[in-house]
């Protein structure tokens, strides 16, 4: 038997002890007096499925939800607690109390939005009425290249008219942004936002106002709260790199 770790947490968060982590085993914390690593006991041979990645994530956002969390990238696996206590606890534990003090009450939110296809298509013809010309000029392989090139360029158009949209309307209320890359054409630049938890409701109103306006062309999705992923490789220990 092994242990997996989920996270890090102060000693004295309150965590729910219905917390269920990979094969189903009960979330527990191993602690001194100021951190606790939320962990859950692990066969030696467990095999690692799409499930196991979604139950990791799904216990950090349970605490995420009421508690400053940092988060242990998925596959760290330790042979028991008393080397969880050694290596993370005693060997790191001024500096992982220091960024955990940096990121007190504050979460990250992630939008993300992607387009139906038909619609943002229509949309860029809307705005550039050149396209609809170029399309009934002709039929040729050239023509076809042109008015590809064109659709593309304005497809681009419009995501970065959308992206800054995005980042307009949602950075004033969050303390620092981040952006996830497209997957695709059809997807528009994501942010992830770092939010403080009291003001988390200031947030969902600015989203839901952005989904409406938008609803016609992009379907904008919302997730969290979640640990500060995106942001831990910015936080300097003795200062807020955010300012």
């Amino acid at each position: 038997m092994q242990v997996h770790l989920y996270g890090v947490v102060a000693a004295d968060a309150d965590l729910s002890e219905e917390l269920q982590g990979r094969a189903g085993a009960p979330v527990r914390a191993v602690s001194d007096d100021r951190l606790a690593v939320l962990v859950s006991d692990l066969e030696d041979e467990a095999r690692v499925g799409r499930s196991d990645l979604l139950s990791h994530a799904h216990v950090l956002e349970a605490v995420a939800d009421a508690a400053t969390v940092l988060p242990v990238q998925f596959g760290m696996v330790m042979p028991d607690d008393e080397t969880v206590r050694r290596e993370i606890l005693e060997a790191g534990g001024d500096q992982t109390a220091a960024l955990l003090h940096a990121f007190d009450g504050l979460v990250q939110l992630t939008v993300s939005g992607r387009y139906d296809e038909e619609a943002a298509l229509r949309e860029v013809v809307r705005r550039d009425p050149g396209l609809a010309a170029l399309r009934s000029s002709g039929n040729d392989m050239q023509s076809k290249m042109q008015l590809g090139e064109a659709v593309a360029a304005g497809l681009e158009q419009l995501r970065a008219a959308d992206s800054d949209l995005l980042v307009q309307r949602l950075s004033p209320h969050a303390r620092a942004v981040a952006f996830t890359e497209t997957r695709d054409a059809y997807s528009v630049t994501g942010v992830a936002l770092l939010v403080e938890r009291a003001a988390r409701a200031t947030l969902d109103k600015a989203v839901s106002d952005l989904r409406q306006e938008l609803a016609d062309r992009l379907d904008l999705r919302y997730v969290g709260p979640q640990p500060p992923y995106a942001f831990l490789d910015s936080v300097e220990t003795e200062e807020r790199a955010w300012g």
